[in-house]
């Protein structure tokens, strides 16, 4: 299993807002839950910095995060992004679970 932690980083609170509200209207966070080997696809809002989002990725491996990035609703995200001065630091993590 492969965690992806997401932070992004917009100019303002409500830039971060317009970005959430637009992810959601265009359905990528269902989208991508749907998704073959998708464990967990969730947005948290920062506790301590208002133009902040998380991100948690869950998959069951980094291949099916792979995948992911081919689809249609990927590719809507990204032009969701491309809109908004972001930046985005991410951390990937890989468990080994017996």
């Amino acid at each position: 299993m492969t965690n992806y932690y997401v932070t992004y980083t917009f100019k303002s609170k409500s830039e971060r807002d317009m970005f959430y509200s637009k992810v959601k209207e265009a359905g990528v966070d269902v989208d991508s839950r749907a998704e073959e080997g998708c464990i967990r696809y969730e947005y948290y809002y920062h506790a301590d910095f208002d133009n902040k989002i998380f991100l948690w990725e869950q998959w069951e491996s980094r291949d099916a995060q792979a995948e992911h990035m081919k689809t249609p609703h990927f590719a809507v995200l990204t032009g969701i992004k491309n809109d908004f001065e972001v930046e985005a630091e991410i951390l990937v993590e890989d468990q080994i679970i017996r």
